[in-house]
């Protein structure tokens, strides 16, 4: 047969085995009317369920055809098995890619065990646990599978230990959840039997009967057991229950804090606190109101029995407002849980207009407290230490007073707080003078001044004295470190407060004066400061040559007044001291002395201060020596105080003077000398020459008002007995306080599983809907001093908006809801306001420790499962259920598919046939001419 004829028939065969792989492809796969193919063979149903991949086989006449070109010098039994080898292995991609698979039946069961570990299990209800779970194990079918989940918050798979001889170590760890830490928190504090029961549902492998075993009290902060246990039922999920049974642990628990619906001004009412006990035990009650001590009880020794008790407290709100109850159990006899012993309400009194009198002399506030009285106000007089320490107790007054009260009797949080008062709250604030008012009072560039409509640093007139201060500073080796440098923060201060054209100079002594600063104008502040900078602690202490530097220079220096401040923190040689301040006070020079910690002559100090008509300081703390010195300084330089009498006139106009003729009203006798601010500040009453008696203007979404005489019988003495003293003050309290005349929607709110739902139905005056407005929920909290959380609430029917978020913390939260309506120029206007508030005092987990047995029952009847199943058996019984169930088996042949290609490297590579075969030798001539030569 010649070599082209054998060439022509392989061709002809591989084209027709080619034909006839399309031609059944094409009819059994393409032109069949289901996209899968499908046959049943000994009961078990087989389909690919992508048959066109087949048509990968299409490729096998390819093998053939090039089997006849191959070079491969390998027997031919060889290459038509690597031809067979490559055809296999195409055929099992192709059925890999097609997806085989097959579909039977099977009663095999797994189930997942779902164990509850949060804080109000016991620990011997965790034991019962683990040998329920160990039982289970050991007596389980050897087809059955189990899975682990622990849940209390939320649900946690528990992994499976590895193989072990002992049976124990292979169970799963069944404990408390902690974090990656290793601390507890607060995972444990809820319990979430839907969220776990949800897990389980992503656990059964296919195949398997669908079981669950659920361990728990049934006490639930999250979710709806019962609820999910009909969607269980659903996917198939048979679900048996074991309840914990073991005694509730020692726990006390305040369950509730009652108050009445409406509580007035003034009327005693009572509350009711229901607090739980599992067994009977001890405790001590501690009721707040607001931040202090509940008035009329405020600690109950408690008895309380197993079970729950009603403890009644009595109380009475003096003042309207928003007030906060806060009862705390301490001292407990048996007590497993500390969260549950707190729980703090807020109410909402409503009453007259409430005004927060801060008097530095309360002995003398009865005047205007008595005026404001019969205005219809409400008054709570309170010395300096009793002014409140949060925003939120300030929040109950709608004014505020402070009068004649120093700088130093105010804390930075209290002016603060005060201009957050104003600013954000809308409150009206009103400061007197007096003797401490002022720059008296030493408010000189502090809040209080930044905030009210006048300034402190009053140019004095013409022929008013100008003054002259030395200061002389102890730098000895003893001031090093700390008492130096604030002897020289003081200084600088002192330079700060004085006036442009007053006069400065500063000596520090050792054994011997220098004088660091020369006497000079106090508007070169900026040189001032940096010639203190270079003051630098020497050796001992010699007062007499300092003071007498200072004498000198002050006989030279023209000035009205001439004050020196000596400050020394050592004892030094007295001799001719006294004659020395002898002779200054002849030249009207004054002396105040600063005796700085416990080892100073204070004899020697507080002679030179009497002799010389100043004052002596004795101070234990450096850092209080700016404050000394200023002081000091203010009453020396600024001639604040003028007591004369004299006429107030009215030079400015506002509505709660309308009615009130201040031409009639009697002479004051004395004012503090301010400055008005420029516009908008507003003055409206002045003194004689012109200086600002009562100014005015607004801070944020408030008032602050500046009154520089006093509010008693000193400077106003006269006005006490003016008949319109009364309705002056009224009115003008009236005026500035915070407005509550909004618009108020009523607010229903409600904490559901952890979830704040808060809902405000607006309607207009005319009854219909108020629709498409813009609220937004403010809620404040925990009180007291809590933070603000801002929330969109949106509009789910005609008129009625809600909002639905997860409150996280606990506590008493206050809630604002404002609604915002678009003006005609684009703008947005208030239309409304709601109030309302909540209590969420802690975790639910802590507030019941009794089991739901009612509700395991139920969860468990409606999968069709038990309570307490009489054995392992029980649970792993199908119960004449089968399941059926779709196995892919393309996985198969691609593992067939990796074994076949190996084997066809091993034929192309090894010689499996004629293994003494021996390869020609081939030979070249000179010519280059190839030979072949017999092996």
């Amino acid at each position: 047969m010649s070599r082209r004829f054998r060439i022509i028939a392989w061709t002809i065969t591989c084209v027709a085995l080619a034909g006839l792989l399309f031609w059944a492809y094409r009819r059994y796969v393409l032109l069949h009317p289901d996209p899968t193919l499908t046959w049943e063979r000994s009961g078990v149903k087989y389909e690919l369920l992508n048959p066109r991949m087949l048509g990968a086989v299409l490729l096998a006449p390819w093998f053939v055809a090039v089997l006849g070109a191959s070079l491969a010098d390998l027997p031919w039994q060889q290459r038509i098995l690597s031809v067979f080898l490559r055809i296999a292995f195409v055929a099992l991609i192709a059925l890999g890619l097609s997806r085989l698979a097959r579909t039977a039946t099977t009663e095999k069961v797994a189930t997942v065990y779902l164990v509850d570990v949060s804080d109000s299990v016991t620990e011997e209800s965790l034991v019962d646990a683990r040998a329920a779970l160990a039982r289970a194990y050991a007596e389980k079918p050897e087809d059955a599978v189990i899975k682990v989940i622990t849940f209390a918050r939320r649900p946690r798979l528990v992994e499976h230990a590895e193989a072990t001889e002992d049976a124990e170590k292979q169970l799963p760890p069944i404990a408390r959840h902690v974090d990656a830490s290793g601390a507890q928190a607060d995972l444990g504090a809820g319990s979430n039997l839907q969220a776990a029961l949800q897990l389980a549902y992503g656990l059964y492998p296919p195949g398997y009967l669908k079981r669950a075993v659920l361990l728990s009290d049934g006490v639930q902060t999250d979710g709806d057991v019962i609820a999910e246990a009909n969607r269980a039922r659903d996917f198939g999920v048979r679900l048996h229950t074991i309840p914990y049974r073991r005694p509730a642990p020692p726990e006390v628990a305040l369950r509730d804090l009652r108050m009445p619906d409406r509580v007035k001004v003034g009327e005693t009412f009572e509350i009711h606190a229901d607090i739980y006990a599992s067994r009977a035990t001890t405790a001590r009650a501690k009721l707040k109101q607001g931040e202090m001590l509940n008035g009329l009880e405020g600690v109950k020794q408690l008895e309380l029995k197993a079970g729950p008790n009603d403890v009644v407290f009595k109380s009475v709100v003096r003042v309207a407002g928003q007030v906060t109850y806060a009862l705390d159990l301490e001292d407990i006899k048996d007590d497993t849980f500390k969260e549950n012993n707190r729980w703090a309400t807020t109410i909402d009194v409503p009453g007259r207009p409430a005004v927060l009198y801060v008097e530095g002399t309360p002995q003398h506030a009865g005047p205007l407290s008595s005026a404001l009285t019969a205005q219809q106000l409400d008054v709570d007089v309170r010395p300096p230490a009793g002014f409140p320490g949060s925003i939120k107790e300030l929040e109950r007054y709608d004014f505020l007073i402070v009068s004649d009260t120093p700088k130093e009797a105010m804390s930075l949080q209290a002016q603060e707080l005060i201009e957050t008062y104003v600013r954000d709250l809308g409150g009206g604030f009103l400061f007197a003078g007096g003797e401490s008012g002022y720059g008296l009072g030493g408010w000189y560039r502090t809040t209080m001044e930044r905030i009210l409509p006048v300034r402190m640093d009053n140019e004095r007139k013409k022929e008013m004295p100008s003054v002259a201060l030395s200061l002389v500073i102890d730098r000895s080796g003893s001031m090093t470190g700390l008492p130096l440098e604030m002897a020289k923060a003081a200084a600088k201060a002192t330079a700060g407060v004085l006036g442009s054209d007053d006069l400065i100079e500063v000596v520090a002594f050792d054994t011997s004066p220098t004088r660091y600063v020369k006497m000079q104008p106090a508007r070169n502040r900026s040189r001032i400061v940096g010639e203190i900078a270079r003051i630098q602690p020497g050796g001992g202490t010699e007062i007499f040559s300092a003071l007498d530097a200072a004498y000198q220079d002050m006989t030279v220096t023209q000035a009205r007044k001439k004050h020196v401040i000596l400050l020394t923190d050592g004892k030094a040689p007295t001799g001719g001291i006294r004659d020395l301040v002898s002779a200054m006070t002849a030249e009207s020079i004054t002396v105040t002395t600063v005796g700085l910690g416990s080892d100073v002559d204070e004899q020697l100090l507080k002679m030179i201060a009497d002799t010389s008509g100043g004052r002596y300081h004795a101070v234990a703390d450096p850092n209080n020596l700016p404050r000394i010195f200023t002081k000091e300084t203010e009453m020396i330089a600024r001639a604040a105080a003028v007591e004369e009498w004299f006429p107030v006139t009215q030079v400015g106009d506002a509505a709660f003077l309308r009615g009130i003729d201040v031409r009639t009203a009697p002479y004051l006798h004395g004012y503090v000398s301010t400055k008005m601010k420029p516009t908008p500040a507003q003055e409206l009453l002045s003194s004689d020459t012109g200086e600002p008696i009562l100014a005015r203007w607004r801070i944020g979404l408030g008032w602050t008002l500046a009154w520089t005489s006093d509010v008693k019988a000193r400077w106003a003495v006269e006005w006490l007995r003016w008949p319109g003293f009364e309705r002056f003050w009224g009115q003008l309290v009236h005026e500035h306080m915070r407005q509550k005349h909004r618009r108020e929607l009523d607010m229903k709110a409600e904490i559901v599983g952890g979830e704040l739902r808060a809902s405000v139905d607006a309607f207009a005056v005319d009854e219909r809907f108020e629709n498409n407005l813009s609220s937004k929920l403010s809620i404040i909290g925990p009180e007291p001093g809590g933070e603000t959380r801002v929330v969109d609430m949106r509009q789910t029917a005609p008129g009625r908006y809600e909002v639905a978020v997860p409150l996280e913390k606990f506590g008493s939260f206050l809630l604002r809801a404002e609604h915002m309506r678009e003006a005609a120029d684009g703008s947005m206007k208030q239309a409304a306001v709601s109030y309302g508030h909540v209590s969420n005092p802690y975790p639910r987990e802590y507030a019941s420790f009794e089991p739901d047995v009612l509700s395991l029952e139920k969860a468990a009847a409606a999968t069709g499962g038990s309570v307490d199943p009489a054995s392992v058996a029980a649970v792993f019984d199908p119960g004449g259920e089968k399941v059926t169930f779709h196995e892919e088996l393309w996985r198969r042949f691609i593992y067939a598919a990796i074994v076949v290609f190996l084997l066809d490297l091993l034929v192309r590579r090894v010689r499996l046939f004629d293994r003494k075969f021996v390869a020609r030798r081939v030979r070249t001539d000179g010519a280059g001419r190839k030979t072949r030569l017999a092996s």
